[in-house]
């Protein structure tokens, strides 16, 4: 049988930040490990139906966020929000499932084992819905306010044009949070809504430094030598080869645009392109005067 807790709003273990937002949950009812709702919360969103690029920018961050002491929140749906939570299992981080659902339906059915796991490796479990209560659409879109209230801001990993990530993404802004988002091509139709968002005003994030410089009270950890040198290696091996010969001519010194067109074969739409994936693999960095690489490539 399940062991539940129940916060009510007037309970002094309420979270603080959830009684901020517009339209807070009355009870709250939770499994797992409470003490996570004092932590540092960064809530990671998206697609459903992600693609591959997507499902591997989520485990980059979620691996990286985790290294820097945050407790990664998510809704626990099938998409980014599995592939999140996964992550940080796998890495012995801290995660919190909200759910649009009671505790007696959890909801995909597919992720029942994930939230076994949650609960298993010290994470906690959400949802202001008793056990009894089915899921419905219209309890995830509630599901959402929570999503981002609990955080100090979300990061939105994709979105299509019309999505709930959007509205979560709404919610968050209206609450006052951080909005992040990465960038994408303007015809991928899984980074419409990403865009749109920074064009709305989201911070645009390229790699996790981008995130934690947003908190003053939070400073980044450099990656210690041997976990340098190991993430290193992985991008090395990893590394598409088509991005092999722009990759090649950025080196310590400055290039920019221009000269990288002039000296390969790409047009400037494939240039733009690959230029963005290096930066979301963290191997170059925009400077004055172009684009550098981050890590010795030897």
């Amino acid at each position: 049988m399940i062991q539940l807790d129940i916060l009510t709003i007037e309970d002094k273990r309420y979270p603080t930040q959830l009684k901020e937002i517009k339209d807070p949950p009355q009870q709250l009812y939770i499994e797992g490990n409470i003490e996570l709702l004092k932590t540092n919360i960064l809530s990671i969103i998206g697609s459903r139906l992600c693609s591959e690029n997507g499902m591997k920018l989520t485990q980059k961050f979620s691996k990286e966020l985790v290294y820097q002491g945050m407790t990664i929140a998510s809704g626990m749906a099938v998409g980014i929000d599995t592939i999140a939570h996964q992550t940080v299992l796998e890495e012995n981080g801290k995660t919190i499932a909200i759910l649009g659902s009671g505790f007696n339906h959890i909801f995909p059915e597919e992720n029942k084992t994930l939230y076994e796991k949650i609960i298993k490796n010290k994470g906690l479990v959400i949802t202001e819905y008793p056990p009894e209560v089915k899921a419905k659409s219209n309890h995830f879109l509630a599901r959402n306010r929570i999503v981002s209230g609990l955080s100090l801001g979300i990061l939105v990993i994709e979105a299509k044009h019309r999505s709930g990530t959007s509205v979560t993404a709404k919610l968050a802004k209206q609450q006052g949070k951080k909005v992040f988002a990465l960038p994408h091509e303007v015809d991928d139709k899984h980074g419409i809504g990403t865009n749109r968002l920074i064009r709305e005003g989201a911070k645009i994030v390229t790699c996790t430094k981008d995130i934690l410089k947003e908190f003053p009270f939070l400073v980044y950890q450099t990656l210690p030598k041997k976990e340098k040198q190991n993430i290193l290696n992985k991008r090395k091996e990893c590394k598409n080869k088509e991005y092999q010969e722009i990759y090649q001519l950025i080196t310590e010194e400055p290039i920019s645009i221009d000269e990288i067109v002039r000296k390969c074969h790409y047009n400037l739409k494939e240039i733009n392109h690959i230029i963005l994936m290096l930066e979301l693999e963290e191997l170059i960095e925009k400077v004055e005067g172009g684009y550098q690489c981050i890590l010795d490539k030897k």
